[in-house]
């Protein structure tokens, strides 16, 4: 028999009514991980995520998120609207003792080099009940499928389902969090996430659109976290992504291609 997809079974939840509605929030963190054979003992230094990480065959890219009970993440990183570099997406449905999840997943890893352009990674939050999660649930499981088929025309043809139905989504919640400061009127384009950097004290739920106006030298502090611990101490370094049933929350870092060794 096969087993219940994870979409089938997010359907009673999606339709389970008033009780399942709640606001919510999420958290996620970014890592440069140095697995240089002088950090062997740690397992490799994780140093918070900044443009100017340099490159290197022993360095990968790691995000850690975890959200509030009743909710799903996805993690998903794109190049251009192609997966990058094939790498599967995570969905994980969150409960009361859910441990933070990991993306790339597995076995899997996101080398620091070779990149040419900035790489989007998108980190969704849903409320269980919101009916927009069955939607991009049910691409998402066929975009595995294809991922795990090597089906190169249906990995692009689903990646840039997703991509569209992610970025659909970061605009709605833009115009509406315009709209609830402003008023009704035209609301401001969203900032193609290429152009956007990677900053602290942005708001939830949205691109991280510019420069921190805070002094510069506040945000250079050296951040170094055990791989092995990595799971008690990522919290510290994280970012709030708030959501409800209404409006999912979504956030994407630009990976930006880092600078030689």
């Amino acid at each position: 028999m096969k087993t219940p997809s994870f979409f089938a079974l997010l359907l009673p939840l999606v339709f389970a009514g008033s009780a399942m509605v709640h606001a919510g929030e999420a958290q996620v963190s970014l890592y440069v991980v140095d697995r240089s054979p002088e950090h062997a003992e740690s397992g490799g230094v994780c140093l918070p995520y900044t443009p100017a990480e340099k490159a290197g065959s022993q360095r990968d890219v790691l995000a850690i998120a975890q959200g509030s009970a009743g909710s799903t993440l996805l993690l998903i990183a794109f190049d251009g609207d192609t997966l990058h570099r094939d790498l599967a997406p995570v969905l994980s449905e969150q409960t009361g003792d859910s441990k933070p999840v990991r993306f790339p997943d597995g076995e899997a890893s996101w080398t620091h080099s070779g990149a040419t352009r900035p790489v989007e990674l998108y980190v969704a939050v849903f409320d269980n009940a919101d009916p927009n999660l069955a939607r991009i649930a049910e691409s998402v499981e066929w975009l595995s499928e294809a991922l795990e088929e090597k089906a190169e025309t249906e990995i692009l043809l689903h990646a840039g389902t997703v991509k569209k139905r992610l970025s659909n989504l970061l605009r709605q919640k833009s115009a509406a969090e315009y709209q609830a400061q402003f008023g009704e009127g035209d609301a401001p384009r969203v900032a193609p996430a290429s152009k956007a950097a990677v900053t602290r004290g942005q708001t939830e739920g949205s691109l991280l659109t510019g420069p921190d106006k805070h002094d510069p030298k506040a945000t250079v502090a050296v951040v170094r976290r055990s791989l092995k611990t990595l799971d008690d101490e990522w919290r510290e370094d994280s970012r709030a992504i708030a959501f409800d049933r209404s409006s999912p929350g979504v956030l994407v870092f630009p990976v930006t291609p880092p600078p030689a060794p």
